[in-house]
C-alpha cells in the first residue's frame, strides 16, 4: 500500500497527468482512451515497491519529483507504443468498415463458460475431499498443500528438502489422488 503522501500526491497531480494522457493519446489517434491509460499507468505504479514509490517521490528535480517523470514517462510509452502494456492489453477489435452490423443476424449462442468454471470448482471440492480423507503424514500433507492448493513453487519451499524430493512426494500424493477418484484400489 502506498504511502499517505504519495497517494496525496498522485490525487493533486491526477489533473495535469490526465492533459498530459489526452495530448499523447490525440497524438496517438486514440483520444477517447486518455483516462484508461492514465489509469493502467496508475494501477501499474500503485502496484510497486512502497520504498521505490517513496523514493520516486522524496526524489525532486527542477519543481517537479521522480514520480512525475516516471508517470509522464509511461503514459507517453502507453499511449503511443503498440507493443506497451496498455496497447498490448487493450487491441482494438478489427471492423470491416463496409459492413453494416447492424443488419447481420446475429446467433444467440450460450456462454458455457459459466459451467466450465462450476466444473472446475466441483472437481477442486472433490480433490480437497479426497485429499482431506487420506492419511497423509505431515510431510506429504504440506507439501501437497503448498504446491496445489497454494500454488506456490517449490523454489519458494522453506524446509531440508530437495527440489526433487519435494516433485517426488508432491507426485505421489497426486497420484493417490488421482487414483482414488477413478475409483482404484490405492493399497
Amino acid at each position: 500500500m502506498a504511502s499517505a503522501a504519495v497517494n496525496n500526491y498522485i490525487s493533486k497531480r491526477y489533473e495535469r497527468w490526465f492533459d498530459y494522457s489526452l495530448y499523447h493519446c490525440g497524438l496517438a489517434g486514440i483520444p477517447d482512451e486518455a483516462y484508461d491509460v492514465l489509469n493502467e499507468v496508475l494501477c501499474s505504479l500503485l502496484q510497486k515497491n512502497d520504498r521505490l514509490l517513496d523514493k520516486l517521490f522524496e526524489t525532486k528535480k527542477n519543481g517537479y519529483t521522480e514520480l512525475d517523470f516516471f508517470v509522464l514517462r509511461m503514459i507517453k510509452l502507453n499511449a503511443s507504443s503498440p507493443t506497451s502494456q496498455y496497447r498490448s492489453r487493450y487491441k482494438p477489435l478489427p471492423a470491416d468498415e463496409n459492413v453494416d452490423y447492424t443488419q447481420l443476424d446475429v446467433e444467440d449462442v450460450l456462454d458455457e463458460a459459466e459451467d466450465k468454471n462450476n466444473a472446475v470448482l466441483e472437481r477442486l471440492h472433490q480433490v480437497r475431499t479426497v485429499f482431506e480423507s487420506l492419511d497423509l503424514g505431515e510431510l506429504a500433507a504440506r507439501v501437497f498443500e503448498f504446491r496445489f492448493f497454494q500454488d506456490e513453487n517449490f523454489s519458494d519451499w522453506e524446509g531440508p528438502e530437495t527440489l526433487k524430493q519435494l516433485y517426488e512426494v508432491y507426485n505421489g500424493v497426486q497420484e493417490l489422488i488421482r487414483k482414488k477418484i477413478a475409483g482404484e484400489s490405492i493399497f
